[in-house]
């Protein structure tokens, strides 16, 4: 396991895993702004009701999920013994890739870092299968037009607050079937059925 672990994280192409944290812990970068999506932009495809992608101009995209079971988040949270033994392997040009995610994780305030870590051993605690399905999920959530990721962060911590019986009703729904597409609904479900019931999203503070 630990070999795949480092063939895996050697394959890491530059540092965009640590600046995703960066990001999720609510750092900004760099880069550009992107350029506007015309305005003929098209509906979600199987969503006749999903309003056209992009913001409107001047407004930042809604925060994404923070996915952590990845090769580099998998290498920030181990201890530096063992990172050292993976940098020991790992070829000059990645050694350096490495150790500047390090010192650029490290600058993360730690109450943040904290916070990462208590994501990462929630998801590592659940079943193989169930971590795959997840991390599946939130990546798929995470392509989401700006616009439908908006809408369905907010479903989604509204199903994370309510009961196992609250949670079917709403799944049966006409509003819920009517709004959302099939595949939509797949995510949500599987979403708010396998995180783990204290997993920090966007606008939903962690529990004690």
């Amino acid at each position: 396991m630990r070999a795949l672990l480092k063939v895996g994280l050697l394959r890491v192409g530059g540092l965009a895993a640590i600046c995703a944290v960066a990001g999720w812990c609510g750092q900004k970068t760099a880069k550009p702004a992107a350029p506007a999506k015309p305005a003929s932009a098209k509906p979600a495809a199987g969503n006749p009701k999903a309003p056209s992608g992009g913001n409107p101009k001047g407004t930042p995209a809604p925060p994404r999920i923070y996915v952590p079971l990845n090769p580099m988040q998998r290498f920030l949270m181990m201890t530096p013994e063992e990172q050292e033994r993976v940098l020991e392997k790992a070829p000059p040009p990645e050694q350096t890739r490495l150790r500047q995610a390090i010192d650029r994780f490290n600058r993360i305030p730690p109450a943040q870092r904290a916070r990462l870590f208590q994501v990462y051993q929630a998801m590592s605690a659940l079943p193989p299968a169930q971590q795959a399905l997840v991390t599946r999920q939130m990546n798929a959530f995470n392509k989401l037009p700006d616009d439908r990721h908006e809408l369905l962060g907010r479903e989604l911590r509204l199903l994370l607050r309510t009961s196992a019986a609250a949670r079917e009703s709403r799944f049966a729904s006409e509003d819920f079937t009517s709004k959302y597409s099939p595949e939509e609904q797949q995510m949500l479900r599987d979403l708010a059925w396998n995180l783990p019931p204290d997993y920090p999203l966007p606008g939903k503070a962690a529990s004690k």
